[in-house]
C-alpha cells in the first residue's frame, strides 16, 4: 500500500470518527434540549397552576367579602328599619294606653284586671290604691265595696298626680304597679314582644309606619 492509499484510509477513518462524534454530540444535545424544554414546560405549568390557584383564591375572597358587605348592609338596613319602627311605635303605644284609661269602659276593664292580679299576688290586709286623677269616686266605689266585702280591711283609694294613667296597689310592703309608667318600665321586653307581634302581623308594622 503506497502513501496515497494510506492517507486516504486515514482520512476515511477520521471521517467515520467525526461522524460518530457528531451523532453522539447531536443526540446528547437533543436529549439535553428535550430535558431543558421539559423542565421549562413543567416550571411554566407549575407557575400557571400557582397563578390560577391564587386567582381562584382571590376571586373567592372577593366573593366572600362582597357577600359579607351585602349581609352587613342588609343587617344594618334591617336594624335601622327596626329602630325607626320602634321609635315610631313607642309613643303610639303610650297614646293608646292613655286613651284606654281615658275612656270609662276600658278604664274599668283596666282597673278590674289590676285588682284581679292583686288578689293573686298581694297579701290580705289594708290595700292602698293610688290612681291617676280623673277616675271619679262614682266609678271606683263599686269596686271598693266589693273589695271591702271580701277582705279584712277596707281599701283606700287615693288620686295621685304622679300617675299619668292606671293605678298602683300596695299592701304589706308589696307593690303591684299597673300604672302606665309601670307597664312601660321594661321597655326592652315590650319592644321584643312588639317586634314578635309585627313579625306575625306585618300589616301592623305598616300601619305603625304610616
Amino acid at each position: 500500500m503506497n502513501l496515497d492509499e494510506r492517507e486516504a484510509g486515514l482520512i476515511a477513518l477520521i471521517n467515520v470518527y467525526r461522524d460518530d462524534a457528531c451523532r453522539t454530540l447531536l443526540e446528547a444535545a437533543r436529549a439535553e434540549a428535550g430535558a431543558v424544554v421539559g423542565r421549562a414546560y413543567r416550571a411554566e405549568r407549575d407557575r400557571l397552576h400557582t397563578r390560577i390557584v391564587a386567582e381562584r383564591a382571590g376571586a373567592r375572597a372577593r366573593i366572600h367579602a362582597a357577600r359579607a358587605e351585602h349581609d352587613t348592609r342588609a343587617r344594618t338596613g334591617d336594624e335601622r328599619a327596626t329602630t325607626r319602627l320602634l321609635t315610631s311605635a313607642w309613643p303610639r303605644l303610650r297614646q293608646r294606653l292613655a286613651a284606654r284609661w281615658a275612656a270609662p269602659d276600658t278604664r274599668r276593664d283596666w282597673a278590674v284586671s289590676a285588682l284581679d292580679q292583686a288578689r293573686r299576688v298581694l297579701p290580705d290586709g289594708l290595700w292602698t290604691i293610688r290612681h291617676a286623677p280623673g277616675w271619679s269616686a262614682a266609678e271606683w266605689q263599686p269596686l271598693a265595696a266589693a273589695l271591702a266585702e271580701e277582705r279584712t280591711a277596707e281599701p283606700r283609694f287615693i288620686a295621685d298626680g304622679a300617675l299619668t294613667a292606671g293605678l298602683t296597689i300596695a299592701s304589706g310592703g308589696a307593690l303591684l304597679d299597673v300604672s302606665l309608667e309601670g307597664l312601660l318600665k321594661d321597655r326592652a321586653r315590650l319592644e321584643a314582644r312588639l317586634l314578635a307581634l309585627l313579625t306575625l302581623e306585618p300589616a301592623a308594622g305598616e300601619r305603625i309606619a304610616r
